[in-house]
């Protein structure tokens, strides 16, 4: 088990940034009828996503999230020591978007930028960054980016993934201090021979882009992909989600002496709402401690556990003393698992695109 604690660190604030416009699962073309439709929305708990115009990337929605929390929490531009960047949708497969970001941002020539790849376990990975690199006390205030615009890279008309994604950017603002008590506690886990489970196979080096690969193709009845487009083979993902990550999150309770009793909230990735729950039952968490922002916005990837914080807790956040729990997991096949504290933080208001 690989175990990681970081000190000194804490949240200051947090936002997040969705684009404006609304797609209702119900009215999806791709459905045969209304009661189709239904069954999925019924089996995944996704309503409607947020998606983005064509030409917006999560780059863009990351700004004006930024920019948002850096006047919530009256900080200059100039203080700001490094950024993480994690997503995969990133602007181009070089550079990476972090470098970009910091010419769009103003920041320093000498901040510490990276992008960091990873997916639905991505933004607990981020803070694990993010969070070794502060704890020495070199860099006094950090921004992680969780951003994802999923919509580009699946195909409208796949069933198998269209009703499930949305688009979302978030930020999670980071500063040193020596007197914040309570730890980052981790485990972490990955399985590569899964990696099949949630991948896109051309636009890469091992399969390059082809003419070939760029030509939409129907697989079955519902199911039409371009080799370029993300494919998500739902039972290795569903049999590997409701076995490792509660027993993941049962590891971190053991290795940390959690009393689940006096957790506030267990945030978990929002893929669906039906192993979310298997989870939630697996590590005896009250309905009421598990918030959910799935039916609104679908998966966001690595931006789902940040949204959810924004948009679901964001009073509770704001205005007490907070144990909290996440688990992210998906795409790797990797998992990640975090026992954090959060305390009187600046939540801002959902920023629209």
């Amino acid at each position: 088990m690989s175990q990681l604690t970081i000190r000194n660190v804490r949240i200051a604030g947090m936002a997040a940034c969705v684009p404006s416009r609304v797609e209702e699962n119900l009215s999806l073309p791709i459905f045969k009828d209304e009661s189709e439709a239904k069954k999925v929305m019924a089996s995944t708990g996704i309503e409607r996503r947020r998606v983005v115009q064509l030409g917006t990337t999560a780059s863009d929605l990351t700004v004006a999230a930024v920019h948002r929390i850096l006047t919530d929490l009256s900080w200059e531009i100039s203080e700001v020591d490094c950024l993480i960047y994690v997503c995969t949708s990133r602007d181009f497969i070089a550079p990476q978007t972090a470098c970009i970001l910091q010419n769009r941002l103003g920041l320093r020539n000498d901040c510490y930028v990276m992008d960091l790849p990873l997916g639905c376990s991505g933004w607990i990975y981020g803070i694990s960054v993010i969070g070794s690199l502060m704890s020495h006390g070199s860099f006094k205030k950090g921004l992680l980016i969780a951003a994802e615009t999923n919509s580009i890279n699946r195909n409208s008309k796949d069933r198998t993934v269209k009703p499930l994604f949305g688009d979302a950017a978030t930020v999670t603002a980071f500063e040193y201090d020596a007197s914040f008590g309570k730890p980052f506690n981790f485990v972490f886990g990955v399985d590569g021979s899964g990696y099949q489970a949630v991948w896109t196979k051309y636009g890469g080096m091992r399969y390059p882009t082809t003419v070939e690969a760029v030509v939409e193709k129907e697989i079955e009845p519902g199911i039409v992909r371009k080799g370029t487009d993300m494919i998500v083979n739902g039972m290795d993902v569903f049999a590997f989600a409701i076995k490792t990550p509660p027993r993941s999150l049962k590891e971190l309770i053991e290795a940390y002496h959690i009393n689940v009793d006096e957790i506030d909230y267990l945030y978990l990735h929002q893929a669906n709402k039906f192993i979310d729950e298997k989870i939630r039952k697996s590590v005896k968490i009250p309905a009421e401690k598990v918030p959910y922002c799935l039916e609104d916005f679908g998966n966001v990837t690595s931006a789902s556990i940040p949204l959810t914080m924004v948009t679901r807790t964001a009073e509770a956040l704001c205005n007490k003393k907070n144990h909290c729990l996440a688990c992210g997991f998906g795409v790797g096949l990797a998992w990640a698992c975090m026992e954090f504290n959060v305390d009187n933080i600046v939540v801002s208001e959902l920023v629209e695109y």
